[in-house]
């Protein structure tokens, strides 16, 4: 059994190595799906089976979200509705069932995905056809030998195998993909402020992490409130070594962390979101761009008009090494710094 599972092992990783050969049609996917959402067309899912599961996932990635906040995408799954498939189903015939669908629901610019491990499911077949009559794109998703499905769809993506439970793992491994690059292309993207967090939002006492001890920097509700008017989202980057040297645990840090949102919606902002590196090395830990690169990529942010703001220079070299342009050093002290110098926190204009 060992060696089997193992075995099995080496034939999944060699077949997602393999798919790196369909780079170029995963992006022609992508591009003919994000042109449809953008012309306010949608993206439809059908198959059977293990492939209906993968059709009704996909669509929830983009209806619901796949990686980042973001309105809903336009997509369905042909798939779902019971009542319509075993009507059609047992007025029509099976192999109707997501043809009517595509002459109910679909429209001219649309996309509709066909899933098949065989390439050879007739009512996929019957959708795809219907579909092209309509001037809507087709993509199949098919296994090694493509089916029917290659010689009938605009686009077929035959993953190299011709084992059903391995096909569907690829399948669902490039949907995440086309999902993933269809987020970031239709979802807005946004304008951020990062703050440090000790000795830029409040007086760094050293390891601070009493809300008791929480002394907010003068101007540090005035920069918040002009960035909020600004369209500017406000995040907030700290490095908490302290809980890794054992100074608080990570509970006393969560708590600070919402005392202190709760005061500053006291003044009307709202925090978008913390990241806080509790370790003394990690990648997270500035001033490696760690925090910067999860927020940017769960929010969609625009790196190159957003701003931060930090107290010491690893705060601006992590910013710096994420992709913000703009940077502050806040300090009395430093003469020389890669972001622009500020004594006061007002003196940022958006």
């Amino acid at each position: 059994m060992f060696e089997q599972i193992n075995k099995d092992f080496e034939t999944i990783a060699n077949n997602f190595i393999n798919l790196k050969s369909l780079s170029k049609e995963i992006e022609e996917v992508c591009n003919v799906c994000i042109t449809a959402l953008k012309n306010g067309r949608k993206i439809m899912f059908c198959g059977n089976g293990g492939s209906a599961a993968d059709s009704q996932h996909l669509a929830a990635e983009l209806v619901g979200r796949y990686k980042m906040n973001r309105p809903a995408i336009n997509s369905i799954a042909l798939t779902t509705d019971t009542s319509i498939l075993t009507a059609v189903g047992n007025d029509f015939g099976y192999d109707l069932i997501f043809e009517r669908q595509v002459e109910g629901l679909g429209q001219k610019g649309d996309v509709l995905i066909g899933l098949s491990t065989s390439g050879n499911s007739r009512n996929v077949l019957l959708a795809m056809k219907k579909a092209q009559d309509m001037g809507i794109t087709t993509i199949a998703m098919t296994g090694a030998g493509g089916g029917k499905m290659k010689e009938t769809a605009d686009i077929t993506i035959n993953v190299p195998s011709e084992t059903t439970n391995h096909i569907q793992e690829m399948h669902i491994a490039i949907g995440h993909i086309i999902c993933g690059q269809i987020e970031k292309e239709i979802a807005p993207k946004i304008k951020a402020l990062f703050l440090d967090r000790d000795g830029t939002i409040n007086e760094d006492y050293g390891f601070t992490y009493e809300t008791e001890k929480l002394d907010f920097i003068d101007g540090i509700f005035e920069l918040c409130q002009n960035a909020q008017k600004n369209d500017y989202k406000i995040f907030i980057i700290t490095n908490q070594s302290g809980v890794d040297r054992g100074y608080y645990t990570l509970e006393q840090m969560h708590n600070f962390n919402n005392f202190m949102k709760d005061e500053f919606k006291k003044q009307g902002i709202e925090i978008t979101d913390i990241y806080c590196c509790p370790y003394l090395e990690h990648p997270d830990r500035k001033p490696l761009p760690g925090m910067f690169l999860k927020a940017r990529d769960k929010y969609n942010i625009d790196m190159k008009n957003s701003i931060a703001v930090g107290d010491k220079e690893r705060d601006i070299e992590a910013a710096l090494n994420a992709g913000v342009t703009t940077t502050y050093l806040f300090s009395t002290k430093a003469k020389e710094s890669k972001g622009k110098i500020i004594n006061k926190l007002t003196d940022i204009k958006f």
